[in-house]
């Protein structure tokens, strides 16, 4: 869903908030860390962003 401010939104979270796309197709990188599959700035209840 993309807001007024084109910011696009999942209510579901099965999509990325960044790219819209299904999780599984996102290639975001972290915004944190700049990885993408090694990236583990949010894992478990660390969500400290790096």
């Amino acid at each position: 869903m993309v807001d007024s401010n084109g910011i696009v939104s999942s209510e579901d979270g099965t999509t990325c908030d960044n790219c819209g796309n299904p999780l599984e197709a996102c290639m975001c990188a972290c915004p944190y860390c700049g990885e993408r599959d090694a990236c583990e700035c949010c894992l478990y209840d660390a969500a400290t962003g790096g």
